[in-house]
Formats: structure tokens, sequence, C-alpha cells
């Protein structure tokens, strides 16, 4: 059977009784008709699959676009490097080209950077050098005075930082070749590569940043004048209330305070999401769209520990939350990317640097509760 002709005939039949219905009147012949289309449509249904496996059997040789100027013997080492999914090696990269080749090139499909980055107060400081920053401790209580004494002092007690610039730098190369193959933007996914390892950068400074010179104030320094008054919370492990201890020992003696973000490592969220009652039900519900436990919103970072990795020593930084505007993140120069065929232009490479001058501290007192891995007790 001619399976594309017996779909043009099915096609053209189904179209004919949608004519029919419209002005047929008759329940027995409405009925008939219905019975016909539902056969159709599965017969349609029954020759697309097969059209479909036929297909992938199918062999497809590869035709050589002569105007691409690309030698013989070059043709013939790609040609040793073609798979089954019509992938060769250029460089040392893989790159999907076929035929006449696809505009577009396959990004890697999962997340590569924390959405922290994205969620913090950054703050446009272009031309900068250092940004000072004052923060409220606490405020004072009134007090009740006789008449004629002195009235009660309530001035409040501030604190002080500065977040000095940061030179965080990326650079990348590749070949004249590779920029060069026809139709794919490679070129436009370095760039983007280059953008996506200054937000790694960054990621990992706003949780693990020293406070040292060069380096942001991460959530989990010691350096964080911020957060030196509140002790971290210490657990031995995630149980099934390890998520309201860490809500209730957040924020002050007058709220549970709302808008806070858990900052966790994947393996962590795991735990959560794996416990259970003694009658098997889930302790938590997660919502892995909205990205909520319980209704509070979560982040992963691979750069928190996981309190459930046995790995993970006592007394390690694992787990943050707390209001992400408290941590702020000055701007003091554009990302600058430049791009040279100087240095290696004999070997035809092609270089790439950027570079962004910016910082990273604790801005709000108390403004993140941080968690540590608890030793687990002797015996």
């Amino acid at each position: 059977m001619n399976l594309e002709l017996r779909r043009k005939e099915i096609e053209s039949r189904l179209k004919e009784i949608r004519s029919l219905v419209d002005t047929e009147g008759d329940l027995e012949k409405l009925e008939v008709l219905d019975t016909e289309t539902t056969t159709l449509q599965e017969e349609r249904t029954s020759i697309d699959k097969k059209m479909l496996i036929a297909s992938k059997t199918e062999f497809k040789p590869i035709q050589v676009d002569n105007r691409q100027m690309v030698d013989k013997e070059k043709l013939e080492t790609r040609g040793l490097s073609l798979k089954e999914s019509r992938v060769i090696q250029v460089s040392s990269s893989e790159i999907l080209l076929p035929d006449h080749t696809s505009p577009n090139l396959a990004a890697i499909p999962f997340a590569q950077v924390s959405s922290l980055v994205d969620r913090v107060n950054v703050i446009n400081l272009n031309g900068g050098e250092t940004y000072k920053k004052s923060f409220v401790k606490s405020n004072g209580i009134a007090g009740i005075t006789a008449e004629g004494a002195p009235y009660s002092e309530t001035e409040p007690a501030f604190g002080y930082l500065t977040i000095s610039k940061v030179k965080i730098t990326a650079y990348t190369e590749i070949t004249e070749e590779l920029e060069k193959l026809p139709s794919i933007p490679y070129q436009a996914e370095v760039l983007r590569n280059i953008n996506i390892s200054l937000k790694k950068k960054i990621s990992e400074q706003i949780l693990r940043g020293a406070g040292t010179t060069n380096t942001f104030t991460g959530i989990f320094s010691e350096a964080a004048v911020a957060l030196a008054d509140k002790a971290a919370l210490e657990i031995e492990a995630i149980t099934d209330s390890t998520l309201d201890d860490i809500v209730f020992a957040y924020g002050g003696d007058e709220e549970v305070e709302g808008g806070a973000v858990l900052i966790l490592n994947k393996n962590d969220l795991r735990a959560f999401a794996g416990l259970k009652t003694t009658e098997g039900r889930k302790v938590h519900t997660i919502d892995y769209v909205s990205k909520t436990i319980d209704g509070i919103p979560y982040i992963i970072n691979s750069h928190c520990k996981a309190i459930s990795d046995t790995n993970t020593a006592a007394g390690e930084y694992a787990v943050a939350y707390g209001a992400l505007k408290n941590y702020e993140v000055p701007v003091f120069s554009p990302v600058e990317i430049g791009k040279s065929t100087d240095y290696k232009f004999k070997d035809g490479i092609i270089s790439y640097k950027a570079s962004v001058f910016t910082g990273g501290n604790v801005v709000g007192y108390n403004g993140f509760l941080r968690i540590k891995k608890k030793a687990q007790a002797a015996g």
C-alpha cells in the first residue's frame, strides 16, 4: 500500500464528510458518518505511525556543500568522525552540523547558574570604587518618666559596612575555523558562555566569598558584620521538624517573618522530599514548579554543603534562610568583553576576555539565618 496516497484519500474523505455534516439532517445518516469518521481517523493514526517508523529506518546520506570551501583532507577527517546522530568533532567541542546546518545550536539542557544571582538586590554604581552602607541593629524603647525627670533615651543602634569592588574575569579561546562554520552562531554562544561563567563566580561569591581583599563577603563568611550577632542554627540531620526550626529561629521576637527564602543544596531538598510520617505520607508538600516547600520559597545552589551528605563535616555552613533583599551586589562597571586575534595569530586562535567590577555583602542586620551541620552525639 502506498501510505502517502492512502493518507491523502483519507484527508479528502474527511473533508467531504465535514461538508456533508453541515447539510445533513437525518440522525441515522449522521451516526453512520460519525462511525466512518472514527474509523478513518484511527486508520490515519496508524498510517502516521508506520510512516514515522519508516522515516527512522531510512538511510539519509550526508551531503557536502562545496560552497563552504573546505579542502578534501578536512572533509575526509570530518567524515570519519560522523556519528549516527550526525555529530562531528571540530577542535575540542562537539558541534551539531547536519546538512545545510540548522541555525540553532543545542544548548546545555540544564540550569548552569543558580537563580540566586538574579534575585539578590543588584545596585548600579557604575564608576564607583566602594560602597558604604549603614544598617539599623535595634530601636530604642520609650520609658515612663516622672515629672521633672530626664527623658528616656531611645537612640537606635547602628552598624556600618563597606563593599569594595572585586574584579571578576573570564577568558576563552576558539579556532578561526569554528567561528567561520556556516549558519551556526558559535561566536554568539562563546559570548553567552562568558556571561554564564561570570554569573557562576558571582553565585559562588554570594555564599562563599571570604570577605578578604578582592572577594565578596558571602552569607557564610565570618566577616559578614551584619550577621555577627546571630549564632548559627546547628542541626544534625534533616528531620520532620527541621523546616519549623529554621522558620522560627529567623527574625525577631514579635513576628514570624514572611518573604524569606531557603537556600540549600539539591541533596537536602531531596532529604526534605523523602521525609514521611509513620503512616507513610510525605511530611512536606514540595512544588517543583513554583519551587516551594510547604509554601516557603527555596533556591538550589551547589555552593551549599548538604547536611544530608555524610562527607559534610560538622561545623560546615550548609543552608541559609532569609530575605534576599538583605544581600546587595553593587555593580561598579558594565561587563566588558574584548576579542583579539593577535595573541596566537599564527595558530589561527581567536581569544575572548571579559571582566566586570562588582562586589557583595549582607546589608540587613541578622538578615539571614545560617544553618550549620552539627556533630552527631557520641554513642
